[in-house]
This record gives structure tokens, C-alpha cells and sequence, in this order.
């Protein structure tokens, strides 16, 4: 089998709201950040107990992978054909002499069997999209990555302006070869044409997601809330991520297909897959 992967792209999602107005959302939801857990209305602050204490701004990874497969073959196969009535004893096809078997029930039309090759093309598609760190489904992916977004050559280029970078957990090894165990199966064939796979698409996206402390004055009560820059839908959590110096953003961890592919496996076929040519070229280059 042929295996052909795409060049690695990074990419970086630009926000589709305001800065003002993510803010905004915020701060609409500050109260009830601050007063999880609490039941009674009187025990509720009043907004302006509240102050906006910390913010920030961190883009988090997903992966778009989208693939293709084609399989030619054919195959020797016998066929029981019909015949038009009970009283045909033999059938001449091309040429060729067959024998009809009687049917099962008297007056029923008999068959005969005639070999043949079957010629036979399969094509599969796949697409996805998971998160980076959970290795989940990421619904609103598809949406997402037809807004505004850069290319990034430099991954460092993605914490600028202070910006928390979250590296992926599920690297591009793992996401490749569950797209390529969606796209490869075992065919019944007595002679394989062509047996190929290309995976189209090895993206990686950062979502921006901004973070609002709020801290409730005199309680000592903090509660965050954050909002997705790309959706605006919002969710809360307990704390802000710790701001890490010398993160590390290293895109070859990140795309780690190199020439180690050529020595993928699918689960129980026992194909080696064989990485193209420049995609191993690519590599040594590095």
C-alpha cells in the first residue's frame, strides 16, 4: 500500500469578536462565576461586588485531517445464472458449452454457473476533526476553520502579546494513523491494481479563548469565565491557566509523522505502509 501525507500546516484562527465585546459577555456572567454553589438569593453578591480582577488570552490546538483511498482489483468468481424456462439443457455463452442444473421444484427453471473476473474500484473519504489535548471530536470544527486565520511558519509567533499556548496532547502520529485505520480495510482479491491511501489535509488550528477573573470583594471569592474568541459561547472554570515561561512550542514534536511512518502497521491487516517519497525527502531535509 501506498501512503501519501500532505505537508504540515499551522494555523492560527483570528477572533470574530471584538475584544469590547468578549469582555462584554463576560461580565454578564460574572455573578454567577463567583456564586457556584451558593443557593440562596441573599447570598448572592450584587454586580457591583464584583471586580474584574485578571485576564488572558490563550489559543488552544484541534486538528483537521481529511483523507482519501482508492482500491482497484478483480477477482475470479463464479455466477448461477438463470435460465427462461425448465426446458433449456444447456446454454452456449461466447462459445461456450453449460450445463443447466435442473431447479428445485418440478417445472421451475434450472441454472448454470458461469466463471468470471469482477473488475472492482472502491473509494473512501474521511474528514475529521479532534482536540489536541483530549483526542475528542471537536463539533463546531468544520464552522471554525472557515473564518479569517494566518498560517504560522514560527509556533513561537503564536504567544505573542502574552499569549498561553497549549500544546497539543494527541500529536499528528496518532491522529494520521486513526484517519488511515478509517481508510484501509482488507479486499478479496485474486489481483490487486492498486491499492493507495493519501491523507489531504494534516492541519493544526489554534482557537484563541480569552479568561476573566472576577473576584467577589470581601468574600474573597473567585470564580472565571471564558469565552471562545471564534463562537463567543461561554463556560466557566475554577482558575486562570499559570502563565509558563519557555513553553515549549516545537513543531516538529507537534508533527512527528516523519520517516518513523514508513514503518506504520494497520491493526490486523499486516500491511506495511509506505510513506511517499517526499514526504521522506521533507524530512531528512530538517
Amino acid at each position: 500500500m501506498d501512503l501519501t501525507v500532505a505537508p504540515e500546516r499551522l494555523f492560527l484562527l483570528e477572533e470574530r469578536l471584538e475584544r469590547d465585546a468578549i469582555q462584554a459577555r463576560a461580565l454578564e456572567k460574572r455573578t454567577s462565576a463567583v456564586a457556584g454553589g451558593l443557593g440562596g438569593l441573599l447570598q448572592r453578591p450584587k454586580p457591583d461586588e464584583i471586580e474584574l480582577t485578571a485576564s488572558q488570552r490563550r489559543v488552544e490546538p484541534f486538528w483537521h485531517m481529511s483523507g482519501h483511498a482508492r482500491y482497484e482489483y478483480e477477482r475470479n468468481r463464479t455466477y448461477s445464472v438463470p435460465t427462461s424456462g425448465p426446458e433449456v439443457r444447456s446454454v452456449n455463452v461466447h462459445g461456450t458449452d453449460y450445463e443447466v442444473s435442473a431447479g428445485q421444484q418440478k417445472a421451475a427453471a434450472g441454472a448454470f454457473s458461469l466463471p468470471l473476473r469482477e473488475h472492482c474500484v472502491e473509494e473512501l473519504q474521511r474528514e475529521s476533526f479532534i482536540d489536541g489535548r483530549t483526542g475528542s471530536p471537536v463539533p463546531d470544527g468544520a464552522a471554525a476553520i472557515t473564518g479569517p486565520r494566518t498560517e504560522i511558519t514560527d509556533p513561537a509567533l503564536l504567544a505573542a502579546d502574552e499569549t498561553i499556548v497549549v500544546s497539543p496532547e494527541q500529536r499528528a502520529s496518532y491522529v494520521v494513523r486513526t484517519l488511515i485505520q478509517e481508510l484501509t480495510h482488507p479486499v478479496q482479491a485474486d489481483e490487486l491494481i492498486d491499492e493507495s491511501v493519501v491523507v489531504d489535509a494534516t492541519d493544526l488550528y489554534y482557537r484563541p479563548i480569552w479568561a476573566f477573573e472576577f473576584t467577589w470583594q470581601g468574600r474573597d471569592k473567585r470564580g472565571v469565565v471564558e469565552i471562545d474568541g471564534i463562537t463567543g459561547n461561554v463556560r466557566q472554570s475554577n482558575a486562570l491557566l499559570p502563565q509558563i515561561k519557555g513553553i515549549v512550542t516545537n513543531k516538529e514534536a507537534w508533527f512527528d509523522i516523519g520517516t518513523d511512518a514508513v514503518e506504520l502497521i494497520v491493526p490486523g491487516g499486516n500491511i506495511a505502509i509506505k510513506v511517499a517519497r517526499v514526504v521522506v525527502e521533507r524530512n531528512r531535509r530538517r
